[in-house]
């Protein structure tokens, strides 16, 4: 029994020996690359030349793209018994023609009126440097909806998609949202600066798209608008630069129109005023109806309504320089002809140097709140806002008119330009969401 039983140790012995024994040392980092090296190459290789079995490198397809309605091939598609050769034109929808490259777009300046279609709303956005008028925003709408939002330099409209009372169309290939920003500005005064102006806006939705890849969002055609607004003894409408101006030119909406009155040199220590002046739509200084710029004896009154009627100074004081804002009568608006034909009347004479309470020119200042003598002396001017002195009786009043000068205002036109960058409004989103909220 104990031969039997040694006989089988000395067997097991001999199996466990039958594998090499390795000392600690060879099982280090340094020898893990060759161990690695003597395992079963499990990796599959990448065949050296192409086979049926090589796979194909990715396709390179768009992410989607937009299609007519025309383009739509649904049957081609239906499934079909047994084996048929690709149709071409399945061919050309599963894989496309590469689009040509094409060169970036000039960076463009910011349009007067800018239009961006998102998914669920219309955002329109109007620069204030078309309206002279601080309160242009009132008058303003997309539809039925007011301004809500009123930046340094932007009037701002974000709103629903559905909402303004938009008009919804839709065709064989689109829906369409079509809507209308107007600008009717409210007046008591027989004249007007800006003229009202509507601008159609669409936002245009594709139906149809062929898609190449999960989760892409459609590009929507962002319709962008601008507006484009567009200047002896005598009394000259002049251009900026104080030259006469051209039969060929006229003065614009929105923009200043200047004027220079003179007299004959040889007056040393005088000095040209200005005791009244209107504008008429005739040479017939009688005529109605009539604007009045400057009373008062010197007074720019109009000056209170815009900045831009003020006066110049000039190297000789014998010459008056002065501008209005534009303007048109109310009921020349509907006049179809393009230039209108306007004429301003003034009251002039020559007196001292140093401006008094009766003689004097004066413009208001509206960051100062005040009145300001072109010459210095603003005392001159503390009676503007009430009633004035007249001049000394042995002052002569003699009225001057101009000749004819012509108004004039671009209409706004649509144009397809491009949009807004999104980026740049994430932030007014997210405020008019939590405003909403």
């Amino acid at each position: 029994m104990l031969l039997k039983a040694g006989f089988l140790l000395l067997v097991l012995t001999c199996m466990v020996s039958s594998y090499p024994s390795m000392p600690d040392e060879a099982a280090s980092d340094d020898s893990w690359p060759d161990l690695e090296e003597s395992l079963p190459k499990y990796k599959a290789q990448t065949p050296v030349n192409p086979t049926l079995n090589t796979p194909c490198p990715p396709l390179k397809l768009p992410q989607f793209q937009q299609i007519r309605s025309s383009d739509v091939h649904k049957l081609i598609f239906k499934p079909a018994r047994n084996l048929r050769p690709v149709p071409a034109l399945m061919k050309s929808i599963l894989l496309p023609s590469p689009t040509p490259a094409t060169a970036a777009p000039l960076p463009s300046k910011p349009r007067s009126i800018e239009l961006l279609c998102h998914i669920d709303r219309i955002y329109v956005r109007v620069q204030k440097s078309l309206f002279t008028s601080a309160d242009a925003g009132k008058y303003l709408k997309v539809g039925t909806c007011p301004v809500n939002k009123d930046a340094s330099e932007y009037y701002y409209f974000l709103y629903p998609i559905n909402s303004c009372n938009v008009q919804r169309h839709e065709n064989e290939n689109r829906v369409l949202y079509s809507n209308v920003l107007s600008y009717e500005p409210l007046t008591d005064e027989p004249v007007i600066r800006e003229l009202p102006f509507s601008v159609p806006l669409e936002c245009r939705y594709n139906k149809h798209f062929r898609s190449y890849n999960v989760g892409y969002h459609p590009q929507v055609e962002a319709g962008t608008v601008f507006l484009s607004l567009q200047g002896g003894v005598s009394l000259t409408p002049v251009d900026e630069n104080w030259e006469p101006l051209a039969s060929w030119q006229t003065y614009m909406i929105g923009q200043p129109m200047y004027f220079e009155a003179m007299t004959p040199h040889g007056h040393a220590g005088m000095r040209l005023y200005l005791s009244k002046c209107y504008i008429t739509a005739s040479q017939n200084p009688d005529t109605t109806p009539k604007y009045t710029v400057m009373d008062n004896y010197g007074c720019m009154v109009d000056s209170k309504n815009t900045p831009q009627s003020k006066f110049y100074p000039s190297e000789d004081k014998t010459t008056l320089r002065f501008s209005v804002g534009a303007l048109m009568f109310k009921d020349m608006v509907s006049d179809p002809t393009e230039k209108k034909e306007m004429f301003i009347h003034c009251e002039m004479f020559l007196g001292p140097e140093l401006p008094t309470s009766g003689t004097k020119s004066c413009s208001y200042v509206a960051d100062a709140q005040g009145w300001s003598e072109l010459y210095g002396n603003d005392l001159a001017c503390a009676c503007c806002d009430t009633s004035c002195p007249a001049p000394d009786p042995s002052v002569t009043l003699k009225t001057i008119s101009s000749g004819a000068w012509g108004v004039k205002s671009d209409q706004p036109t649509q144009s397809r330009e491009e949009g807004l960058n999104y980026a740049d409004l994430e932030p007014f989103w997210d405020t008019a969401d939590e405003t909403r909220a």
